[in-house]
This record gives structure tokens, C-alpha cells and sequence, in this order.
């Protein structure tokens, strides 16, 4: 595969554009493995050094007819988990294509904040390096032009560089105050269509640190790409070509292509069974009483009580979800063609499970009109919105305990952080606990006050130095990581995992917090079959990031053939062969002439994210969180094994390491590493 690379060196002030091709690289994930691994081996520094070069590029079949295929990959050393993450942006590459560029690579460090500027033109690509001052930045991101932190610089690039692309397509990607302050801070964009952003079509690459990354590690804090590039894209097969994709296509379904396509898309458009879509309402009611929330005090509440503050989510959270978005159909994309439509808008904001509820019911807020303050702030101060609602439920746990002081961390009230009090009054609650996240979330990304700060390193790091400077208020025995929730790698790596009540959540390997595990809630399976799922799981997310296609769409992206044939007199069919790869082996072969087997390229690239992590120093360890143990302990009652319940009722951390040692000692065996604790 040969890909179109743009390397920006900000110590050098030079810039490369040069095609680059090696047998094996299939993607951004591919490309940036090589980079981190062999060229620069940024292992051996810190994530904040500006070797950590932050990966930016396209798939391969960006430029196709085929919705989804326009991801934007962002790849890099997470300053939070430790070692190699992906994390990605949708609709971004559909813009990304008008430069002619397939990857953007950033080393090096600029003196001043700065803006990148890529634009792409038929016969030559143009790049710039524009400069921002620290003071007129801070000015931005207070406020401007009513807005703040990444909404207000989005708004200030839009208008700096509107005239500049104008007739052209552009996107800009920017990052907020959190990026500076945080290990956790995200990267943000929005489709812009005749030079004005286009509601509810945002998107963020935000999973572990990409922004903090970008800001800190290079003192990026915007870069701005499009221009009116028309190129060639396919090898061989045209996939911009509707008719040659259909053609090629028949060879897998009996059904229209796009026919298939929305059926398998279905949960994220709308599901006239359950009379909701999107993930906020598929995920919600499929969840019911076991989403988690209080800070996961789901691992201590009992089915009853969990029963009813779900009939709470369902009031306050879902219905009015429904009228506002599913029953208004404000539905739209994250900028490119397709009939997902996953993005559901209401009343200017784009509501998503995870985010709503990382900084709702997990944080203490059960009315979504409360919610939207909280989760607007968390964006607007360019979070990571999954890994600051971890942080803020964490904390306000730590308060309701009396393990820490409201004003301590900035708050000018206390939370109420307790079933008693939701069920009570929900919505005075949670428009209280949404105020205070956002009071929080301000003073976390501005560093206001040495816990504020504190917090910014993450859960884990900041919970032991809690544990030194207030040790007389713990309970015996006790550390304040024990009320955390979140994934330890290494010596200090961590990472929140994804709002599932999921045993796979809580399993150390290469890349977690995102879906490159088995998530899958309410079933416990044994530990090896766990190891088999997790693996599964992987290589086709990697797949997903690697070539930067929705996973939305996963759904027809793995389906094989589905043939029949009547049995004859004598017992036999002879089922006709036709197409039993996956569909993107399909693609590769058609459209580049590369016969590749995925599952075993994912196998390899796994075995090298786990290498890398060991030579970073970021290695699996036991859960060090009480809270971890007790949700792994707790579903085991929950989803019925007893078996296994059992065993945890007898000896809890033997038992559990039991469990983890077996499950890794199978995913080592699988990858062919060692990745064992």
C-alpha cells in the first residue's frame, strides 16, 4: 500500500511531502506503529516530548461511495494510559480527502501556540504555520463571541480562515484549555458547510489524551485542513463509483447494498421496536438497571433500588430524549453521506450515551436537561467527556464520604451524591450535581487550585497523593484509588472504561476504554473464553481505526455469505461458493490488488502494541482499585455464576486474580507475547 505522507517538523520548521509504501502498513494504525516504534522509538521518552509524534491521517477507502469509510485517525503515545492509543473522528476524512494528503505526521515543538493550515490544490499542496498568542488564546477560550473553550477558538479559526478557503471545503480541529492542564484532553471538530458549522455534525477524537498530546507534547492547538484536490484514489476498482461498488457487492448479499446498510444500521437511525434510536436510547434501554451510575455503586445496590433509579433514567432521561430528538427527527451525520444519521440533536445538542452518561447518571445527574449543562461545559473545556465524568463521579463520592471538602476542589456546595436524595427530587439534584460538574470542569481545565491541578493527572495518580496528604481521613486500610474506577497499566497508567457493566472493561491490555474488548454486559464468561472474545473484539476495532470506517457499521463490514441450498434424496447440499471473507479483505482485494488475511495482520498488531507498551514501561498489573474488584465480584452474582461467585465469597482478591491471570495467560497464548501479571 502506498500512502501520500506530510510530515511537519516544528523544530526544524520543516515540512516532507513524500509518497511512502512498506509491505505490511495498511493503515494509520500500521503507519504509526512503524513511526513510534522503529523511527523514533518514542518509548523511550516521555508522552509530553515532542518525539511522541502525533499520527494524523485517512484510510484507504476514504473517497468511496461507501458511508462510514470517512473516519479521521489519530494516533499517538496516550500521556494517561501510558502507551500507543487510536483514537478517532467521524466524517473528518471527507474534508481531509480535498488536501491530497492520506497522512499527517507532527514532530517537534513550536515556540508559540500554533495553527497548522493544510490545503490542497489539482496541481500543488500548500502548508503553513500561523501563530497564536498565549494571552489572545486564554482571551478565546473565556469567551467569544458567546462562546468558550474549543466552541469559542473553532469560531475564531472559522473566521481567520474562512475567506481564506472560500468556494473550498475546510474543517478545522482544535483543542481546548483542558489539552494544557490535563492528560486527558480531547481533540474537536465540526463539518462546516457554507462557511458555517453545521449543527450537531461535531465530532471529537477524545479517548486517551489525543488532545493533551497535540497541545502539550506540540504545542498545536489547531489545525485547519480542505482545499479542492480531485485525485485519483483506487488502484484498481473505482469505489467512488456507485455502480462498480453495487456490481462488486452483489457478490456478497442477496439484498440491495444500501438496502443491507440500513438495516444493519438500524440501532443507530431508529428502532421502530424499541421506538427510539441512536446510542442514547438503544444503549439506555437495553442496559436498564444495570447502567452504571452513582460512581458504579452499581457493584453495592440492590436490584430493587437499581430498578428504580432506572424508572428515574426512564422518566428524566429517556422519554424526554424521545420527544426532543427521535419524535422531532432532528437527526444528522458527523459530515459525511449516510443513512445512519446516528446524530441526534435536540435543542442544539448532540446527545450521545457515553458522554451523557459519564456526566449524568454516573456523576449524579438523572434529568437530561440538567445533563446538558454538565456535558456542554465538559466539552467546551476540551475533555476527554468519558474520562472527566469518571474523574467528577469519582470526586463527588470522595465528598459525600467526607474523604474530601468541597472547597478543596472548587466547589462552592456539596453534591448530593446519594440514592435518598435522587429518588426524592431528581431533577433538583441533578440540575445541583450538574452545576457543581461544571464548576469542576472549570477549574480542572484552567488548573485553578492545587487539587483542581491534582486532578488533571487522572484518578490514580492524583489518588496517591491524596493518600499522603489526607491518610487521616481514610478509613483504615483504605486508599482513595479503592473508590475509583478505571484501568491500571503499569506503574501509574490508567484509563476509564466505557460505560458498560462489562467484565472485559476491566481487564488490563494494550487498548482499553475503547471497544477493543469484549464489552459486552451481563454475562460472565469463563476467563479463557473472556481472552477468545476480547481478541475477536480487537482485531476488528483495530481493523475499524486502522482504515478509519465507523464502527457503526460493523454490522454488514463483517458479515460473510449467506447461502442456502435444499437438501437432496440422499441428505446432501452442495452449497454454492461465493464470497466467505470479510467484506474488507473484499475491499482491499478489489479496489488495491492486496490479498490480505485481517485476523492475522490484527493478531500481529496486537502482539506489537503489547511489545511496545512493555519497552514504555506500561505492563499488565491486578486491579489496584477495591471498587474494580467488587463490580468484577458483584456481576458474578449478577449474571449468574454462581460458580464463580462462589469462589469470590471465599477468597475476593485470590479468586479475582485467579480470574485475570487466567484471561491474560490465554490472550498472551493467543498473541504469541508475554502479557501476564
Amino acid at each position: 500500500m502506498e500512502f501520500k505522507t506530510l510530515r511537519v517538523d516544528l523544530d526544524e520548521k520543516r515540512v516532507v511531502f513524500k509518497p511512502f509504501e512498506k509491505e505490511g502498513i495498511y493503515g494509520v494504525i500500521d503507519y504509526g506503529i512503524y513511526l513510534h516504534s522503529e523511527v523514533y522509538r518514542s518509548y523511550q521518552v516521555s508522552p509530553y516530548d515532542s518525539r511522541n509524534v502525533l499520527v494524523m491521517g485517512m484510510g484507504p477507502f476514504a473517497g468511496s461511495v461507501l458511508p462510514g469509510s470517512h473516519r479521521l485517525t489519530f494516533f499517538f503515545r496516550s500521556p494517561l494510559y501510558g502507551t500507543l492509543y487510536p483514537s478517532t473522528m467521524g466524517g473528518a476524512a471527507y474534508t481531509f480527502l480535498k488536501t491530497g494528503v492520506d497522512i499527517l505526521t507532527i514532530t517537534g515543538k513550536a515556540e508559540k501556540p500554533a495553527v497548522i493550515v493544510v490545503e490542497g490544490a489539482p496541481s500543488h499542496l500548500s502548508l503553513s504555520v500561523d501563530y497564536l498568542e498565549e494571552e489572545k488564546l486564554r482571551e478565546v477560550w473565556r469567551g467569544y463571541r458567546g462562546k468558550e473553550g474549543v466552541y469559542g477558538l473553532n469560531q475564531y479559526l472559522l473566521e481567520l480562515y474562512r475567506e481564506r478557503f472560500s468556494g473550498k471545503e475546510f474543517r478545522i480541529a482544535c483543542v481546548g484549555p483542558a489539552a494544557y492542564t490535563t492528560n486527558y484532553g480531547a481533540v474537536f471538530s465540526q463539518a462546516i458547510r457554507d462557511g458555517k458549522f453545521v449543527e450537531g455534525a461535531e465530532d471529537w477524537a477524545a479517548r486517551g489524551g489525543s488532545g493533551s498530546v497535540m497541545a502539550q507534547a506540540h504545542n498545536v492547538v489547531g489545525i485547519v485542513f480542505g482545499g479542492e484536490w480531485e485525485g485519483k484514489r483506487f488502484k484498481a476498482l473505482d469505489l467512488s463509483n456507485y455502480d462498480f461498488v453495487k456490481k462488486l457487492f452483489s457478490e456478497v448479499y442477496d439484498k440491495p447494498l444500501f438496502k443491507v446498510i440500513a438495516e444493519k444500521t438500524e440501532k443507530y437511525r431508529y428502532n421502530p421496536k424499541l421506538k427510539t434510536g441512536g446510542t442514547f436510547g438503544g444503549d439506555y434501554l437495553a442496559e436498564r438497571d444495570k447502567t452504571p451510575v452513582l460512581n458504579w455503586q452499581i457493584a453495592y445496590i440492590d436490584r430493587e433500588e437499581r430498578e428504580k433509579l432506572y424508572r428515574v433514567i426512564e422518566e428524566y432521561y429517556v422519554e424526554v430524549f424521545n420527544s426532543e430528538a427521535i419524535e422531532t427527527k432532528k437527526w444528522t451525520t458527523c459530515g459525511e453521506p449516510c443513512p445512519a444519521v446516528c446524530k441526534k440533536v435536540r435543542e442544539g445538542y448532540k446527545t450521545d450515551y457515553e458522554p451523557y452518561n459519564a456526566n449524568g447518571p454516573l456523576s449524579g445527574s438523572f434529568y437530561l436537561k440538567a445533563s446538558d449543562l454538565a456535558v456542554k461545559t465538559v466539552d467546551s473545556m476540551g475533555f476527554d467527556a468519558i474520562e472527566f465524568g469518571g474523574v467528577a463521579a469519582w470526586v463527588f463520592e470522595l465528598i459525600e464520604r467526607k474523604l474530601l471538602k468541597p472547597e478543596e476542589v472548587g466547589l462552592d456546595d456539596k453534591p448530593d451524591f446519594n440514592i435518598k436524595e435522587i429518588l426524592n427530587n431528581p431533577v433538583k439534584a441533578s440540575e445541583k450535581n450538574a452545576k457543581l460538574l461544571s464548576q469542576l470542569a472549570r477549574k480542572v481545565a484552567f488548573g485553578e487550585g492545587e487539587i483542581p491541578k491534582l486532578l488533571g493527572e487522572g484518578k490514580r495518580r492524583a489518588a496517591k497523593v491524596l493518600d499522603e496528604k489526607f491518610a487521616d481521613r481514610l478509613p483504615q486500610g483504605k486508599s482513595f484509588r479503592d473508590f475509583a474506577v478505571y484501568v491500571p497499566l503499569g506503574k501509574d497508567g490508567e484509563v476509564n472504561p466505557t460505560m458498560y457493566w462489562a467484565i472485559g472493561n476491566f481487564i488490563p491490555i494494550p487498548v482499553q476504554g475503547k471497544y477493543w474488548t469484549y464489552y459486552k454486559f451481563g454475562v460472565f464468561p469463563e476467563p479463557e473464553e473472556l481472552a477468545e472474545r476480547m481478541f475477536e473484539s480487537a482485531v476488528g476495532e483495530f481493523w475499524y481505526d486502522n482504515v478509519g470506517w465507523c464502527r457503526f457499521h460493523r454490522r454488514w463490514m463483517r458479515a460473510l455469505s449467506e447461502v442456502s441450498c435444499e437438501l437432496s434424496e440422499k441428505g446432501v447440499c452442495n452449497v454454492p461458493v461465493k464470497w466467505t471473507k470479510s467484506v474488507l479483505e473484499l475491499l482491499f482485494l478489489r479496489a488495491y490488488g492486496e490479498k490480505l488475511n485481517a485476523e492475522e495482520h490484527g493478531r500481529k498488531i496486537l502482539a506489537k502494541l503489547a511489545d511496545y507498551a512493555i519497552k514504555a514501561g506500561y505492563y499488565p498489573v491486578f486491579p489496584d482499585s477495591e471498587r474494580v474488584l467488587d463490580l468484577i465480584v458483584s456481576a458474578s452474582r449478577e449474571f449468574n455464576r454462581k460458580d464463580w461467585a462462589e469462589r469470590f465469597s471465599q477468597n475476593k482478591i485470590k479468586a479475582v486474580r485467579e480470574y485475570v491471570s487466567r484471561a491474560l495467560e490465554k490472550y498472551s497464548e493467543i498473541l504469541g507475547v508475554e502479557w501476564k501479571i
